[in-house]
């Protein structure tokens, strides 16, 4: 006998079951449309990077959240954090690009976090970058991809809260701060860890209670925009100038300008962003991203403007879980085809195909022959909408019983009328917002 293998999963990894799964590819694929609407394309990347790659771009923090290693050949490797320093190297080693360059990208990232609630070592994140263009309506464009992505999975009760690193940084030489970095850092820990906590950590960089206490309450008004105005008019002017795109395009009741938007990640240059749902005002930010100016300057040698926004998929999930937003996503098959006896195998074969030719997602009952009853269990456990019964009548009379399993009503219809009747059943049922 084998020697036993306790199966055990690594901390902060995850199996997904076929429901689960099945709602998750759902969402993608709807994110994955709204970003192709918008103009952007797919690419991917490799899982694995050189570690020198992804080191030097993340600070201190998220570079001690690397998973890093020596492979086969001794040479020092990590896996992605994110999917935005892997665009910049995809972007450099590839120059003959047509620019602007927007591109989309959905996959794993991988961060030695310590797991906790709704906190994983792996998870999904979809990407949607413009890169090559310095212009105001680049940001616009992710943002508004994002936007419709969210509204493609039903939601509308959503806000995204617009900042810019330009006018922080004007604000903090109004305060003559000069250290921009560590406060910024502080600045970004706002929401989640209160106005005493990111005092106390901006006063441990040696700068007075009451300049903290004054540096937070401007930021957490619009006087500092006029502040800023008076250091950084240019800041001031691309901010509203990305309002003003997005108002025009029609999504002025769902962005506003919040200037405690930091973001943590050491790239960022000018404007920046998080979404939330309002309904789920505990839920964090299901949405982020910004402008990073500098970051592919450190492999093309030169800067290369660019913006893009990052979908949270577990938080984002989560949400729509709560929100009862994917009933209508469509889990197991529509059809099971249930053959009844050895003789009528055939013709459920090839019924199977004539289903599956029309798109009509569908299986037959591999264990058979076998009684209708443990047949019409197994298609009820399978999600099924319909059975498509095969007995030796049907083999005969060359038709098919058709039961539809929420009723229990059947009806013998010929082969060609049963396939017809069952595509319209679906078509219905996918146009009500049932298919993927």
């Amino acid at each position: 006998m084998q020697t036993r293998i306790e199966p055990r999963l690594l901390k902060g990894f995850r199996d997904f079951f076929p429901e689960e799964e099945a709602h998750r590819r759902w969402m993608l694929q709807k994110i994955a449309n709204a970003f192709e609407i918008c103009g952007f394309e797919p690419i991917q990347t490799p899982t694995i990077e050189y570690l020198d790659i992804l080191m030097g771009k993340y600070g201190e923090e998220g570079e001690k959240l690397l998973y890093h290693f020596k492979d086969h050949g001794q040479r020092d490797v990590a896996l992605r954090y994110d999917l935005t320093v892997p665009l910049a190297r995809f972007v450099a080693q590839h120059r003959d690009i047509a620019r602007p360059f927007k591109r989309y990208q959905i996959g794993s990232v991988f961060r030695a976090e310590k797991p906790a609630h709704g906190r994983f070592r792996e998870f999904v994140q979809c990407d949607a970058d413009c890169v090559g263009s310095a212009s105001f309506l680049a940001d616009a464009e992710c943002i508004s991809a994002g936007i419709l992505a969210l509204k493609a999975l039903g939601l509308e009760n959503f806000q995204v809260r617009i900042g810019h690193r330009g006018v922080l940084s004007a604000i903090l030489e109004h305060f003559s701060i000069t250290n921009h970095v560590p406060v910024l850092r502080a600045l970004d820990k706002l929401e989640k860890q209160g106005e005493q906590a990111v005092i106390l950590e901006i006063e441990n960089l040696g700068i007075d209670t009451n300049k903290a206490k004054r540096l937070i309450e401007t930021v957490k008004s619009l006087e500092g925009l006029t502040i800023a105005q008076q250091v950084s008019p240019v800041a001031v002017h691309n901010l509203r100038q990305i309002m003003e795109a997005l108002t025009n395009m029609g999504f002025r009741g769902h962005v506003t300008i919040d200037l405690t938007i930091a973001r943590g990640l050491d790239y960022y240059t000018g404007a920046v962003f998080e979404t939330n749902i309002l309904d789920l005002p505990d839920m964090g930010s299901v949405m982020s991203g910004g402008r990073y100016d500098s970051l592919l300057g450190m492999f093309c040698g030169e800067d290369l403007p660019a913006v893009g926004i990052s979908i949270g998929v577990d938080r984002l999930f989560s949400a729509l879980v709560e929100l009862g937003l994917f009933q209508g996503a469509r889990q197991g098959v529509f059809v099971v085809v249930c053959p009844f006896e050895d003789v009528a195998l055939p013709l459920s074969l090839r019924v199977l195909q004539m289903l599956r030719q029309v798109s009509i997602p569908s299986e037959v009952m591999v264990d058979f022959p076998s009684r209708p009853k443990k047949q019409l269990a197994y298609a009820g456990r399978r999600r099924a909408s319909f059975a498509v019964l095969v007995g030796g009548r049907e083999v005969q009379e060359n038709c098919l019983t058709v039961k539809e399993l929420s009723t229990g009503e059947q009806r013998n219809m010929g082969i060609e009328e049963a396939i017809g009747f069952l595509r319209s059943q679906f078509g219905a049922e996918s146009g009500n917002g049932q298919g993927t």
